[in-house]
């Protein structure tokens, strides 16, 4: 049968992967994204965002403040590959999103699991090449495995498992078996990041569970995301052969605009095991970057019969108006 052996959730911006100079420079691309919301909820330019926040957290958006959180984040990166090392999983399970790199709003699943025997990276997206916010960033690209369509191992056999097992279980999964034309899309960051910042070589096969968080109008509710993390707990358990499993969230938590009532609220839940407080947060806040709480949800629900042995959380401001990312690196292990 199958076994869970630890859970992780890991921010996966590019932040992660990268140098605290280029963090000032993602801070630059800030002031055209389309992407940003602010605690309210509300969808904003960043001339909104800075009239409203004037000079907030200039303190916080210097290069010396970033360096030591770019330090932090690499100490809990490599606390996070050691223990996942020891756990000695034999295939690891990610539950991320899609960011344009496989779907697009012409086929866009709520729930989807690829299944194919090989992942293939992408480095174009259906807007383009990759990282239009972070074009020409080859650091972040590499620390993604996205700098070439790089082939890494998927475990069928599981896939198809737990595709069967969570539509015995009433939900409707979209079935990926490969990668059709690496030059138009493929595997994203959300499971790129696992690969390059968890695993040395060999890699470890990886069976991608694709969750919609970003993208209206079929996003998951909390509520529905903590019942996949249940469901995909007894699929892995009920796994006929002895496998170890990783289960690994990817993304989150509040980002463009960092939102830290959010992800203490989120955290507070998180550390609990709080089922009903993580169905209860606020759906109208969990848009554009923060959707990917949703990633962290469902991961604790799969561990609820683990507790969260330990988190850091990194509130990061890479500009003086607030733009950033609450980045979160966790472990889940047996109570």
């Amino acid at each position: 049968m199958g076994e869970l052996t630890i859970g992780i959730g890991m921010s996966h911006g590019p932040m992660v992967v990268c140098e605290a100079p280029t963090w000032l420079r993602i801070g630059e691309l800030d002031h055209s994204s389309k992407l940003l919301v602010d605690t309210s909820g509300r969808p904003v330019t960043f001339e909104e965002l800075a009239r409203a926040n004037g000079e907030r957290y200039a303190e916080h958006a210097t290069l010396e403040q970033l360096e030591r959180q770019c330090r932090q984040v690499k100490h809990s990166l490599a606390r996070l590959k050691d223990e996942f090392a020891a756990a000695a999983p034999d295939v690891v399970v990610v539950i991320g999103d899609d960011q344009f790199e496989l779907f697009d709003h012409e086929n866009m699943p709520a729930v989807a699991i690829y299944y194919g025997e090989e992942l293939v990276s992408c480095t174009q997206t259906r807007r383009g090449r990759y990282g239009a916010r972070v074009g020409g960033l080859d650091d972040v690209h590499r620390g993604y495995g996205m700098d070439e369509h790089r082939r890494w191992p998927g475990h069928e056999q599981l896939g198809l498992h737990l595709i069967s097992s969570l539509i015995d279980r009433h939900f409707d999964v979209s079935a990926v078996k490969g990668v059709a034309d690496p030059a138009r899309g493929g595997i994203g960051h959300a499971f790129g990041v696992v690969e390059m910042q968890l695993m040395d070589e060999p890699k470890i096969p990886l069976v991608p569970v694709f969750v919609n968080t970003y993208w209206s109008p079929n996003q998951l509710p909390p509520a529905r995301c903590y019942q996949l993390g249940s469901a995909l707990r007894e699929a892995i358990v009920a796994y006929p052969d002895d496998v170890r499993v990783a289960l690994v969230a990817s993304g989150g938590l509040s980002h463009f605009v960092t939102d830290e009532e959010l992800d203490r609220q989120t955290l507070a839940a998180l550390r609990a095991g709080d089922a009903h407080a993580l169905c209860d947060l606020p759906a109208h806040l969990l848009n554009s970057g923060n959707s990917e709480v949703r990633n962290w949800i469902v991961v604790a629900a799969a561990c609820q019969a683990m507790q969260l042995a330990w988190d850091d959380y990194i509130p990061v401001y890479r500009t003086a108006a607030g733009t950033g990312c609450g980045l979160t690196f966790a472990r889940w292990a047996a109570a």
